[in-house]
């Protein structure tokens, strides 16, 4: 088979939503929280097709290519357009937080709180694998000055905010990682940007400064950073926040046949719009989700037990593949023995790898996701808490 055949994904998936069945009997089935439990299940999903993404483009760089994305539109879309749907799912969510915010209004600190919670902890660690492995490539010395090492550090801790690319010197040290960080800066600037989307849709009074936070976010994120066409995902998942309250069509769309419906979208990516960040694309897209988040589970998948399972850790999923690849191949395998591999072999691997990158981020999702979110009460106690009072000490 070739290298960008369909069958490595569904081998891949079969045995990802496997190894996830086999977890769930052992630590048990995530329960159905909220209203959006397909959205839950689709989350997994989309993560695991960005390892796949990256799975194939790493045959391409070890037979002379740059890290570019995949000449084959289906193995472009597992990556660009899992990640579009990304950033669709955090406009959804978050575009409803602030139209139900006129019945619970939205603790601007709090929010912001957790979502340093939510996604700094494992980036930490993340970021300090990637540190560990450059220094290891550049001989463990100093290549550039104190100065710029420290600088590299700064950018690094803030998601890469700053555009920081490089370890000690290394060039395109984030690819080490799969380059996966770019995404962070652009769910931190919808996340920055939610007060003045909601003083524009005036579901609660927003304090002024806090308009004014939203606002400049917008505006030096904009200017700096040149949000391209893929920061246009976010205005699906806006426009879902609104679709999913007409009920008429939210009763039509979880109706079992509508699956094929989103299916065919999803197929019309690879043969209709080849090219993610197209208009056709976005469209084709927007439905789908649309569609999920009414609650259509294409045929009971995205709400089955191993894909929520799958869910929970998509964050893990996605900031690890790219690490366990890297030093697979780098480090276990090595690259000039990869380079001469056949189609077969390399995506031998690439699968085999998906039960270690399952384990793997079930035990990170339990060890540091979870314990980091379940801080947040506390943190925001301390936050709170009247300078010089004492602390609260349960009895």
């Amino acid at each position: 088979m070739t290298v960008y055949s369909p069958w490595w994904v569904v081998a891949a998936l079969a045995l990802a939503l496997g190894t996830a069945a086999l977890l769930t009997r052992w630590q048990g089935t995530p329960a159905r929280d909220g209203r959006f439990v397909a959205i839950d299940g689709l989350r997994g999903f989309l993560a695991f097709f960005v390892f796949l993404h990256h799975g194939s483009i790493w045959y391409g760089h070890l037979h002379g290519q740059s890290w570019v994305t995949p000449a084959s539109p289906l193995y472009r879309h597992l990556g660009d357009s899992s990640v579009a749907l990304f950033f669709m799912i955090t406009a959804f969510l978050f575009t409803t937080k602030v139209i139900d915010s006129d019945r619970r209004p939205i603790d601007w600190v709090q929010l912001y709180v957790s979502r340093v919670m939510r996604l700094l902890p494992l980036y930490v660690l993340a970021a300090a694998a990637v540190w560990l492995m450059a220094w290891s490539l550049t001989d463990w010395t100093l290549q550039v000055p104190l100065r710029q090492v420290l600088s590299e550090a700064v950018n690094w801790l803030f998601f890469t905010i700053p555009r920081g690319e490089t370890v000690n010197g290394l060039a395109q040290a984030h690819l080490l990682m799969a380059g996966v960080a770019w995404s962070l800066r652009f769910e931190w600037w919808f996340y920055l940007c939610l007060p003045a989307l909601a003083f524009l849709l005036r579901r609660q009074r927003v304090p002024l400064g806090w308009v004014l936070f939203g606002v400049l976010n917008l505006l030096l994120f904009k200017a700096r950073w040149h949000l391209d066409e893929r920061a246009q995902a976010f205005l699906g998942g806006m426009a879902a926040a609104w679709v999913v309250r007409h009920e008429p069509l939210c009763h039509w769309a979880r109706q079992r046949w509508v699956g094929l419906v989103v299916l065919a979208c999803l197929a019309g990516l690879v043969t209709l719009a080849p090219y993610p960040g197209s208009l056709k694309a976005l469209l084709l897209l927007s439905v789908a989700f649309a569609l999920i988040a009414c609650g259509n589970d294409v045929f009971g998948l995205l709400s089955a037990g191993p894909s929520r399972l799958l869910g929970d850790m998509t964050y893990s999923l996605y900031l690890l593949h790219g690490l366990l690849l890297t030093f697979v191949i780098r480090w276990v395998v090595g690259v000039q023995r990869m380079a001469t591999w056949t189609p077969t072999e390399h995506w031998g691997l690439v699968i085999g790898l998906t039960v270690p990158l399952i384990l793997l981020s079930a035990a990170t999702y339990q060890r540091i996701e979870r314990p980091a979110q379940a801080a947040v009460p506390a943190l925001m106690r301390r936050i709170r808490r009247p300078a010089g009072s004492p602390p609260h000490i349960a009895s």
